[in-house]
This record gives C-alpha cells, sequence and structure tokens, in this order.
C-alpha cells in the first residue's frame, strides 16, 4: 500500500509539474467572440492550405464593421474583427475559407483579419496592436506560419488577380494604411509568440463600442469642390458619394468619372474619387458650364450613374511678351517672344487688325516686318490658344520709328524709360 501510495503521488507530482508547464508556455486566455456570417466558403483547410495572414482595416466602427460583415448582401467577410479597445469577434472558423481579400487564392491560403480603423486617421490603438498581435502569434503557432512579412502581409499587398503588377486586390484596396505601425506590430507578434496567450473562444461577451478616435486634422480647404451647380476653379476635388455601406451592399469595385461624356480617369479602390487628393485639372476645359458623371460598377451587373452640372470659372490665361513693351518705338524685323502661365496649342500676331505672323511650337515667337508700315502709331494683339482650348488676348501699341532722323510723331511725346506717353 504505502508502495502504490507513492507511486500515485509520483505521478499527481508529473501531472501537475505538466499543467505548470502549460500555464507558463500559454499565459493569461485573451477572449474570443464567436459569432457567424454566411459569407464565407464552407471548406476543410489544415495546416498544410492556410499558409498567410493578411491584415485589413475596417474603415467603420467596430459593431457597425460586424453586422456589415454579416449582411448576406454584403458579399464580404474576415476570419477576425479586432476592436480598438482590444476587443476580438470571430466570425468564419479558420477552416473555412472568408471572402476578405480580392484574391480567390489568397482567399483559400490565408486568414484575414479585420482592425477598426481608417487608413487616413491616426486610430490604431496600443490595446489593438496587442490583442491582434497575440491572436497573430497563437494562429501562427497553431497553422505552422511563419512569423515574418512575406506571410503577414496588408490587404494592400496581396495581387491584383486581374492585372499582373497590381496589388490590393481586385478592388486596389490601400488598407491597412500608413498609420498601420508595421515595425511595432511585427514586434509585438513575435513577443507574443515567446510569451504566448491563448485564446478561449466563448460564445457570450458584452462588445463595447470604442471612443470616436480623434477626426484628421484638416485645414480650410482653399480648392473647390465638385457638386450640383458648383462653380469650381484649379484642381478641384471629385468624390464619387459612394460610402463604405454601399460599397459593401452593391460590391463596388470600379467607378468612372466622365466630364462632357468622355472618361477621364477609373478609380478601383474605395472612396473612389477622381485622382485621390490631386483632384479635376479643370484647366483642361473652357470655362462655361459642363457635365460631370459618376459611374459605378458592382457584382451581379449592377449600374448606376450620376449626372451633375457644374460652372468652370479659372482666371484667364496670363500671357507675357518679351521683345517690345507697351508705347515703345519700334525698327526693323521685330521679333517677340510669348510665354503664357499654361501649356499653348498655338500664338497669333495681329497688326492693325490684319495676321501678319504665327507659331505652333515651342519657343513660341512672332514677328513683323516694319519696314513696310508707315512711321508712327500701331496695335499688336498677340492672341493664344491653350493646350485644352483656352483663350488669351493681349494688346500692345508700339511707334514704328525707321526714318534716320527723329519722327515727327514723337515730336510732342515725352518718353521714360523707354514708355511712350502722348501729351494730347
Amino acid at each position: 500500500m504505502g508502495s502504490r501510495r507513492g507511486h500515485v503521488s509520483a505521478l499527481c507530482a508529473v501531472l501537475l509539474v505538466a499543467a505548470t508547464g502549460a500555464s507558463g508556455a500559454w499565459a493569461t486566455s485573451l477572449r474570443v467572440l464567436i459569432r457567424h456570417t454566411p459569407n464565407k466558403t464552407e471548406s476543410n483547410r489544415t495546416a498544410r492550405t492556410i499558409s498567410d495572414i493578411v491584415i485589413h482595416d475596417t474603415e467603420g466602427r467596430f459593431i457597425g464593421s460586424i453586422r456589415t460583415l454579416q449582411n448576406p448582401r454584403t458579399d464580404g467577410s474576415a476570419h477576425f474583427v479586432v476592436s480598438r479597445l482590444g476587443q476580438i469577434v470571430q466570425l468564419v472558423p479558420v477552416t473555412d475559407v472568408a471572402w476578405h481579400s480580392g484574391n480567390a487564392y489568397w482567399n483559400l491560403h490565408s486568414i484575414g483579419i479585420e482592425h477598426e480603423g481608417w487608413v487616413g486617421r491616426r486610430a490604431y490603438t496600443e490595446a489593438e496592436y496587442r490583442a491582434s498581435a497575440q491572436l497573430v502569434a497563437y494562429l501562427a503557432h497553431r497553422w505552422g506560419i511563419p512569423l515574418d512579412r512575406k506571410h503577414i502581409i496588408g490587404h494592400n499587398e496581396v495581387p491584383n488577380p486581374r492585372h499582373r503588377g497590381w496589388f490590393g486586390g481586385v478592388s486596389g484596396h490601400t488598407d491597412p494604411g500608413r498609420y498601420w505601425n508595421w515595425g511595432h506590430y511585427m514586434y509585438l507578434v513575435r513577443y507574443y509568440s515567446a510569451h504566448r496567450v491563448l485564446p478561449h473562444f466563448v460564445k457570450q461577451m458584452a462588445l463595447h463600442s470604442s471612443p470616436e478616435p480623434a477626426a484628421p486634422v484638416v485645414h480650410a480647404p482653399r480648392r473647390s469642390t465638385v457638386d450640383r451647380g458648383a462653380k469650381v476653379r484649379g484642381k478641384a476635388l471629385w468624390w464619387s458619394g459612394i460610402d463604405l455601406n454601399t460599397r459593401w451592399r452593391r460590391h463596388i469595385w470600379k467607378v468612372d468619372f466622365m466630364v462632357d461624356g468622355k472618361t477621364l480617369y477609373t478609380d478601383h479602390t474605395w472612396p473612389f474619387s477622381f485622382h485621390r487628393t490631386i483632384g479635376w485639372d479643370t484647366t483642361t476645359v473652357a470655362n462655361g458650364s459642363h457635365m460631370l458623371t459618376v459611374r459605378a460598377y458592382g457584382t451581379q451587373h449592377y449600374r448606376v450613374r450620376k449626372s451633375i452640372p457644374v460652372r468652370v470659372v479659372n482666371p484667364p490665361m496670363t500671357l507675357t511678351v518679351n521683345g517690345a513693351g507697351s508705347g515703345a518705338a519700334v525698327s526693323g524685323l521685330l521679333s517677340l517672344g510669348v510665354r503664357a502661365d499654361e501649356p499653348l496649342q498655338r500664338v497669333s500676331l495681329y497688326a492693325d487688325g490684319r495676321p501678319v505672323s504665327r507659331d505652333s511650337s515651342l519657343p513660341y515667337g512672332l514677328s513683323w516686318d516694319t519696314t513696310q508700315q508707315s512711321e508712327g502709331a500701331h496695335t499688336l494683339v498677340v492672341y493664344a490658344t491653350g493646350e485644352h482650348g483656352r483663350r488669351a488676348t493681349l494688346r500692345v501699341p508700339v511707334i514704328v520709328a525707321n526714318a534716320p532722323s527723329f519722327p515727327p510723331v514723337l515730336a510732342n511725346s515725352t518718353w521714360s524709360g523707354g514708355a511712350f506717353i502722348d501729351r494730347e
């Protein structure tokens, strides 16, 4: 009996040591709430199938994003969603395929993790980084995923399946964006790989709304913005008007921007805008009324277009002429150089209403033979046409003075610095 008690005591000691070792390897549990979404492909993935983890951002608040990803009309999902407070929800079992990357191959072989945040805001928190890093360290250990940036990537690094050399999936996503701190995040992932935290999957857990992140500092815009009936100038900001809910609900993947019926730009990435923060260069059209159209494309042959009228009111093109000043005395063959504050298509010179010279190539130069003209006052007019049809005119009054003696016409005139002032 005494011997058997000794064996039992030894066995209990071994089990206690084993339990202590396990608790040391896997520290305090990380709670993960199990929710469900129909937006998935049921599968039986294994460690041989799963090789990567893709990091996303939600472009919306935590609870609202979960509801959106649970909506059957969204046509999108993720395996996990992490809040700014560090709460985690699982929507798709890891063994199933979530629709998250915009690339069927990557969906099949990766785990998608959404993070509450925005590409254009400094919204990611330390609690969010740590909760996600604990989860990723566990997933990498569980499924044999290497802890490097070749296997843990952003959505913006997923290849576009339709265009070789493009990234961000089929829709060209840019999340998690420049404010996601990859260096700090990967440090935390490796730390928790050495100091592991075991997720505890639960069916009940109170979800909390995260505090509203600080809005990005935006100075009062001096640039014009495209809107119905707006007066626009310069490079005007032009947004498609498609919000995040519409983008998810209709699965918008492309938006065309048209001016007067001609497509000038196509954007594949939400929030779909004309050259992002650059805007539409309104100097490419003449001043006046124009019709601007946005045409969006979604799944299941969804198409929608919206047109709005605007009025372009750019300041007139500015011309500069060298070779003769206003009121200057000229003689012989007069050569004029013409410059403008925007690209030109051609320039023309008229003398007293008659065309005398024209040039259509850089550097723009015009000439006038004054020896065939009468002595005295004449009016030169320089006409310029811009690359996009804008026009400008510059009037240059001159005095033809070819005679060897002092021109009688100047007898009653005063000269100052080459300028001519008529006393009469």
